[in-house]
């Protein structure tokens, strides 16, 4: 009966011990995959936001050419990339030296609004990558400004000729768009000459304003002489008129007619018939 006994204490002491380590290596493995989850956890649940677009990349397949990843909570496996792309237009400035007509220097800020297309997304990320701003939205645009500038005097630059800027939009929305990236619209910040070559010009523009004002002015000196010519011949053309109509018979009638309302009137007066040059009535004795 000892012998049994001891037996069976093994036995459970046995079991005890393989349960005790099977709970311990559960715990091992389960603190081993929250330390895992915890480290890896940014390379396997990747959220896109609102704006974003995203592109996988695979361990085994490489890039998803067929495929772009919305908005939303993606689960990926750690060994496998998936970058995050900005679909949403965005505006970047950057400052430019550039060379005009006859060699002088000017700086440009430029702006440009952009945003890759989404369609080419995956082909954008094969072929430049996230860096894309850098390695050819900028270069292009500063490759067909320089072209432009270089067709055009510090003065035509400096006062924004929309020739000029319209050949700049023009030429990058041509250059940029053959590689994944529409190019809304490129814009003139600010134009810095050098400080003799600015105020030459500033010079020559207020000069410019001034022979304007000038002209201005004498064109309305001789539009009102002009006008005094033709109000004289008017005058001169109703006193001829007049003087044609008026004879001896006519001015002695109304001055007849003019004494008759005058006697007429409620002021005391003298009316001498016949005593006035012309035998025209004298008045004499009136109140005013």
């Amino acid at each position: 009966m000892t012998y049994d006994s001891d037996c069976e204490d093994d036995l459970v002491e046995t079991r005890e011990s393989r349960a005790w380590r099977l709970r311990l290596c559960l715990l091992v493995v389960l603190l081993a995959a929250a330390v895992g989850l915890g480290l890896f956890w940014n390379r396997i649940v990747i959220t896109v936001h609102s704006g974003e677009a995203g592109v996988l990349y695979r361990w085994v397949n490489g890039t998803e050419m067929d495929q772009i990843y919305g908005e939303g909570v993606h689960i990926i496996w750690p060994w496998n990339v998936m970058t995050v792309y900005s679909v949403r237009l965005e505006t970047r400035e950057r400052a430019f030296t550039m060379l005009t007509m006859g060699g002088l220097p000017i700086d440009l800020e430029i702006a440009v609004r952009y945003r890759p297309d989404l369609r080419m997304l995956p082909l954008l990320h094969v072929a430049v990558g996230p860096d894309y701003l850098n390695k050819i939205l900028f270069p292009e645009t500063e490759a067909v400004l320089r072209r432009a500038v270089g067709q055009y005097t510090p003065e035509q630059v400096y006062t924004s000729d929309r020739g000029f800027l319209e050949s700049i939009v023009v030429s990058s929305l041509t250059n940029t768009e053959d590689r994944y990236v529409i190019v809304d619209d490129v814009l003139v910040r600010s134009v810095k000459l050098p400080p003799a070559v600015r105020e030459a010009v500033e010079k020559k523009l207020t000069l410019s304003e001034e022979q304007k004002a000038y002209d201005y002015r004498i064109g309305i000196e001789r539009k009102e002489a002009e006008r005094k010519v033709i109000e004289a011949e008017g005058i001169k053309s109703y006193q001829d008129i007049i003087k044609q109509s008026l004879t001896a018979d006519l001015l002695r009638w109304q001055g007849i007619q003019a004494t008759r309302d005058l006697a007429m009137s409620p002021n005391s007066k003298t009316v001498v018939i016949g005593g006035g040059p012309d035998g025209m009535p004298l008045i004499l004795g009136s109140d005013r």
